[in-house]
Order: structure tokens, then sequence, then C-alpha cells
């Protein structure tokens, strides 16, 4: 599987990368992220390699991961939930790498879109696979548009 394009670089190893999912029409969000866990665009690592990446998503264990992990994120929550990730020893470098994904994200929610993020992140040690804790940060995004037939997808990863 190719990676998603990275939109931009973050701190040091870190990258906010974006691709768009398609999938066959659901009836609700729900059932949309439930497609996407099932299929085959949820098992990669997001990570340029060549090892098999069909039992794990992210840094995770794939089939550790449920569609009910996606939880809603409102608009007005990203700026905190943005602050949840520190990587740098002073705020203003934390607050300056922020920035840059700030007005991605934020555009993303243009359209009526709706968004769901995971919310499993590298903290939930249990849970990753035998390499995946070289994903020092890892949070998923998934913009669900009007016709919940496809969606954008966003990862943060530090690496």
């Amino acid at each position: 599987m190719e990676t998603a394009p990275i939109l931009a670089r973050l701190w040091d190893c870190g990258w906010l990368c974006r691709d768009s999912v398609k999938l066959p029409a659901a009836s609700s969000d729900a059932a949309l992220i439930e497609r996407y866990v099932a299929s085959p665009a949820f098992h990669t690592s997001f990570l340029p390699n060549d090892k098999d990446e069909t039992g794990i998503h992210g840094p995770f264990v794939a089939e550790w991961i449920t569609a009910n992990d996606f939880v809603p994120l409102r608009e007005a929550d990203l700026e905190q939930y943005l602050e949840s990730i520190q990587l740098s020893e002073t705020l203003a470098e934390d607050t300056a790498e922020r920035a840059k994904m700030r007005t991605h994200l934020r555009s993303a929610f243009d359209g009526n879109h709706r968004c769901y993020v995971l919310c499993r992140d590298e903290r939930n040690r249990e849970l990753l696979h035998d390499w995946g804790s070289v994903l020092f940060v890892f949070r998923e995004f998934l913009f669900v548009g009007p016709k919940r037939d496809s969606f954008e997808r966003f990862v943060i990863g530090y690496d």
C-alpha cells in the first residue's frame, strides 16, 4: 500500500498526511466507519516499508481496533485535542508545530463534513503490534461527507 501524501513536516521526525478513502455508500456515519475497519484501507502502518501490513493499523494490532474506537470531534474541540499532542520541551515549539496542522484540519470541516478521531493513540501501549512503538505519536482523523461513500483521512505521526 502506498503511504498518504504528506501535507506538513512536524517537529524533526513528524508529519501530517492526508488521503481519501472510497467505500460503498453507507446509511450512517457509523456504518461507513464499520466498512472502513473491515476494508483493506484500514490495514496500513502509514509508514513506507515492505512489511506485510494486513494485521496492523498504524502502531496497533488491527483486530484490537473497532469502529466504536472512532469518536466524534467537533470543530470547536479541535484546538483542545491538538493541545494534547506534545513533543517539544517548550510550549512555543509545540504551538508552532500545531499551527502547521490547524489550517489543514480546520478546512476539512468545510462542506458539512463530520470528524471522527481514533480514541486510541500512542498512549495505548497494550494495543501496539511488535514494532508499533516506533510511532511516538499517532492520531487519526476521518472527515465524513454528506454522501457517506468516502472520507478524508488525516494522520499525525511521529517516528
